[in-house]
């Protein structure tokens, strides 16, 4: 069993009888109890790295046909664990994982290798020592040819090699800056798709209409407490796990003005919300005159599950969430404020190692990790900010719930009150393609990291504000298409058949939406659930913003989309996802919204 901390859902606990649907899914996919606190976890023995590493033992006997990749000299896929410590000697890096290895780069006192471990097995590599072999892109490419699949961001580029069981970062100079070795296994991006060559470099934007000398936006901005003001009702009825908070809860919003239409960002510290407290949030606030609301959840998995799906749904908490969310929306637009320019800047973390170290890390695709953090401000009268809206993609899950006990938005909130302390103004995070699986890197998974990883982030905003360009234009433009997904995956198909409120269905499909919002530059696409990497590049790719940003779990969380070509009938991200079609849907309609114009009232 891979021991990795990562990807745990909001504590579920059960006291006395076990709600049918919750059990049925737990025996079926979590066959291993924490006894000693009552805790059943539908993602313990489901870590990120299962899908991959599971992959990579299996695909053994591609090794011989294919070669097999080494570390230090170590072969991967064979080497014991025990046979890696007698050779490279104990770690001298901490960790809260037996398992979680690594080793410092000679000459850096930054960077690590991370070595992960399947069956006591070393399974995978993700480093960033050198490797004389691989010295540079030229090099990789007189070895293997052509890559199998290629990402071109701003400053680095990732190279796919999954039949050679090897992936490389370089830089844009061609130095290689990151290895990733595993055993060899079928190609994942197949040859003539558009995923083979994705081109995130950003060039000038054409000129957009209706700009003014005197931008015309006006902005306001609030933020309420959505923590719980008891704790009984959280857990079911006869659960002795007590509960408290560990760090404030907050519900984050902006609200965007331009003759008359209004646009609202109301980022949430929440794991999720149903359909149907979406739905009536968005219902009541459309009465008080906010037609385009856009509620992005966090995805911290630091509070408790207000979607239900793991069995237990607290209502009386959802339901002061939605209150307090509908009272920072109502006071932020009490506080509209003239705007003196509006201003977008991006940056880009290093994926030296194929992972930002001690950061983020992709755990079903090793390597394929968003670096961009992005930021749009809208500047005050007097210079300073009134907004930053961030984004950047990363499941907020470096606590795990069922031992820390304590409510908390984890990184997230840090990372805000950081950001707000450097550079002024209300901060609004909003999460991009974080599924399939984008998570923590850091070495342990406690409050404490939680935090260092939130004040590690911020220093990324910061660097992206700094380099912030005013925008040309003042478009204020939302268009919204409907679409209905299929739900075929297994166990949000059992949810929503067993759903805590109904949900209207038709002919099998759920009914939601996606939006792209024009705010001058900057161009988002927001997503109803959690979107795996390959569509979030492929839909940035072909938009023509300044600033490109994916906002996943906006106005919906109905799980991981993933691509077609990437679907893995048994993978954890497919059995919690709507299905195979979904992802298609999705892809399709992201693609037509990318290129749509922007329209001013």
């Amino acid at each position: 069993m891979v021991t990795d901390d990562a990807c745990v859902p909001p504590l579920t606990v059960y006291g006395g009888a076990a709600n049918t649907m919750s059990q049925m899914l737990f025996d079926k996919h979590c066959p291993e109890t924490d006894a000693a606190c009552c805790v059943w976890n539908p993602h313990a023995v489901q870590s990120l790295c299962t899908g991959m590493l599971t992959a990579v033992v299996v695909s053994m006997c591609c090794s011989v046909a294919c070669g097999q990749p080494t570390y230090r000299g170590l072969p991967v896929g064979t080497t014991s664990k025990q046979e890696v410590i007698t050779s490279l000697g104990l770690s001298p890096i901490r960790t809260g994982n037996a398992d979680d290895l690594r080793y410092p780069v000679a000459g850096s006192d930054s960077l690590t290798d991370r070595l992960y471990f399947h069956a006591d097995k070393l399974a995978l590599v993700t480093a960033a020592s050198g490797d004389d072999r691989y010295p540079n892109r030229q090099a990789i490419e007189d070895i293997f040819g052509r890559p199998e699949a290629q990402v071109l961001f701003q400053t680095q580029q990732y190279l796919d090699y999954t039949e050679q069981g090897l992936k490389f970062i370089c830089a844009t100079d061609g130095t290689t800056t990151g290895i990733v070795s595993f055993a060899p296994q079928k190609r994942r991006v197949p040859a003539g798709g558009p995923n083979v060559s994705i081109d995130l470099r950003r060039r000038q934007p054409h000129a957009r209409p209706n700009v003014h000398n005197t931008c015309l936006i006006k902005v306001g901005t609030a933020e309420r407490s959505i923590a719980p003001t008891e704790f009984d009702n959280l857990l079911p009825q006869g659960s002795d796990v007590d509960l408290d908070l560990a760090e404030e809860l907050l519900a984050r919003v902006v609200v965007f003005e331009r003759n008359g239409r209004k646009i609202v960002f109301a980022g949430l510290d929440v794991f999720g919300l149903g359909p149907w407290d979406v739905d009536r949030l968005r219902t009541s606030l459309a009465t008080k005159g906010f037609a385009n609301v856009i509620v992005a959840m966090s995805h911290t998995h630091a509070n408790v599950d207000t979607i239900g799906f793991y069995g237990y749904y607290p209502e009386q908490y959802a339901q002061h969430i939605l209150a307090q969310t509908e009272a920072a929306v109502l006071a932020a637009n009490a506080n509209l404020k003239s705007v003196q320019r509006l201003q977008t800047g991006t940056t880009e973390m290093p994926l030296a190692g194929g992972r930002v170290i001690d950061l983020i890390r992709n755990g079903r695709d090793p390597g394929l990790v968003d670096p961009t953090v992005s930021i749009l401000q809208a500047i005050g009268s007097d210079g300073v900010s009134l907004v930053n809206v961030i984004n950047l993609a990363c499941h907020p899950e470096v606590i795990r719930l069922e031992r820390a006990r304590s409510l908390s938005p984890d990184f997230v909130g840090t990372l805000c009150r950081e950001v707000t302390a450097r550079l002024g103004g209300q901060t609004v995070f909003l999460n991009g393609a974080l599924g399939g699986m984008l998570t923590p890197d850091t070495r342990f998974r406690t409050n404490e990291a939680a935090t260092t990883m939130g004040s590690a982030l911020a220093e990324f905003v910061v660097t992206a504000a700094q380099q912030a360009v005013p925008c040309q234009s003042d478009i204020l433009s939302i268009e919204t298409q409907s679409i209905e997904l299929p739900v075929t995956g297994e166990s949000v198909a059992l949810f929503l058949e067993n759903a805590p409120r109904p949900i209207e269905m038709h002919n099998g499909r759920i009914r939601t939406d996606m939006n792209v919002i024009w705010i001058g530059e900057a161009q988002f696409i927001t997503v109803p659930g959690e979107l795996l990497p390959d569509i979030g590049f492929e839909i940035m790719q072909a938009m023509s913003g300044r600033l490109r940003s994916i906002v996943s779990l906006a106005n919906g969380e109905l799980g991981y989309l993933v691509p077609n070509f990437d679907f893995r009938e048994d993978g954890y991200e497919e059995r919690t996802g709507p299905g195979r079609e979904a992802g298609e849907i999705v892809r399709r309609t992201g693609l037509k919204l990318a290129t749509q114009s922007p329209r001013n009232p």
